[in-house]
């Protein structure tokens, strides 16, 4: 009965921050403080290790985090094999260290062993920790949900959904898929905790041969909350303490700055969502998986940047199709929703091509050319909870416009989000051939003053 009545007056309170609005939005905790920054080390025969490493406000959370990760450089940088001097034909492995927050305390690190070649990704290793930042503590499944033996079953039941939806077309070993998804597989399984989700990650050739990325099972809160121990609850409370918005890239993915982009949110980090254009997916596989493993949303900006009223409406319902073979030869699955280039979705709800469009609220104009002390005012004067943020991952300035906006969102009491992530806080679904500008309390429309 208490954690019923806890769960009761969470919600009451839920109920009386959002009446009151964005001043109640706080900013991010001295726990949650973390700074992450990378070092290049060129080995004698070219290739490059990049290894990342953290301070946090736990010095013991620092200690392990950073020792897994240097451990990892060691191992796998010491046999690289050479690199030429085409940077196509590189050669590194990159240990990088992903952190996400929740609550005002717990703290999620998944440290990932990423070695490329030729930019193929021929090895990932990776392991996760989650901790109460003010006492050190490990949190384990076993911290954020009950005994109730249905619980772990329901768990089971997502996880086998979730795993199974990689690559569809391949039928995986159900031995291994059930032993997957026994109790006590889960409660020993890699997981990280977001603003809006819990993420178990599995590495994909536990099921798919041959395959080098990730599987990511993602529960959103509010399907899991009535499973959650009190403590659990509390720190996974967010929209009792945060703002929300999402960040989103369009026009990628782009050699050059893409990288760079994703540098910054790893910095920072925040999970963003990448609307990539189906035809440079080929190309720039290396990059999409990249997106995908290290947490961000990957959707759709169409199969090419053309003007979509100059195509019939049977090309333009044959482009899932196209889009969706791309993705999953690159990541295994395919995308959930789209964002026509230009905004332009009315050509595709007439062709009823069947996919969710996902437009903006706050556009930052970066696609002119702006610099990022330009953006910074628009987004200072404009940002609401629950905005989509539109930025683009091809421009010079926005890997540096990316940190500064990140930094100061959380300062002022925002929590950044996947567009999943978005649209699941408030129980909204994706439907087909639907057009969504934001999601604030459930509003999916269009903003009156932009």
């Amino acid at each position: 009965m208490k954690k019923y009545t806890a769960v009761f007056w969470t919600a009451v309170l839920i109920l009386m921050i959002r009446t009151l609005g964005t001043g109640c939005a706080e900013a991010i905790s001295e726990m949650h403080r973390v700074k992450n920054t990378y070092t290049d080390t060129k080995n004698g025969n070219k290739s490059i290790i990049r290894l990342w490493q953290v301070e946090t406000a736990n010095e013991n959370v620092t200690e392990e985090i950073n020792g897994i990760a240097k451990a990892w450089a060691e191992e796998k940088g010491n046999d690289l094999p050479a690199a030429q001097n085409n940077t196509k034909k590189n050669s590194r492995v990159d240990v990088e260290i992903r952190y996400s927050r929740t609550g005002h305390r717990w703290l999620s690190f998944l440290v990932q062993s990423r070695t490329t070649y030729h930019r193929k990704l021929t090895e990932q290793v990776f392991t996760t920790r989650t901790y109460d930042m003010n006492t050190g503590e490990r949190i384990r499944l076993t911290d954020i949900f009950d005994e109730d033996e249905q619980t772990w079953t329901t768990l089971g039941e997502g996880i086998r959904e979730g795993l199974t939806a990689y690559w569809p077309e391949t039928e995986p070993d159900a031995a291994k898929i059930e032993a997957l998804c026994k109790r006590e597989a889960i409660e020993e399984a890699e997981f990280t905790l977001h603003g809006m989700s819990l993420v178990l990650h599995y590495p994909a050739e536990a099921l798919y041969e041959g395959k080098t990325t990730m599987m990511n099972v993602t529960f959103f809160y509010p399907q899991i909350r009535d499973m959650m121990t009190e403590t659990a609850w509390t720190e996974t409370d967010n929209l009792s303490y945060y703002n929300t918005c999402a960040l989103t890239f369009d026009d990628g993915p782009s050699g050059t700055n893409t990288p760079k982009v994703l540098s910054s949110l790893m910095e920072t980090g925040a999970t963003a969502t990448f609307f990539v254009i189906g035809n440079r997916v080929s190309e720039y596989e290396y990059l999409v998986q990249q997106q995908h493993d290290e947490g961000h949303a990957v959707a759709s900006h169409n199969w090419h940047h053309g003007n979509v009223a100059k195509s019939s409406a049977g090309a333009l319902r044959q482009m899932p199709a196209k889009v969706n073979k791309a993705m999953i030869q690159a990541i295994g699955i395919p995308v959930r929703y789209d964002r026509v280039p230009g905004g332009r979705y009315p050509p595709m709800r007439k062709a009823k091509v069947g996919w969710a469009y996902i437009q903006w609220s706050l556009d930052t104009y970066d696609w002119r050319g702006r610099k990022t002390s330009a953006v910074m005012s628009k987004v200072k004067k404009a940002i609401q909870d629950g905005d989509i943020i539109l930025c683009h991952d091809i421009k010079d300035n926005t890997p540096e416009t990316t940190r500064q906006m990140v930094r100061y969102l959380e300062e002022n009491g925002y929590m950044l989000l996947t567009i999943d992530e978005l649209f699941a806080k408030d129980g909204v679904t994706l439907e087909p051939d639907t057009v969504y500008y934001r999601c604030q309390n459930g509003d999916t429309s269009k903003r009156s003053d932009t």
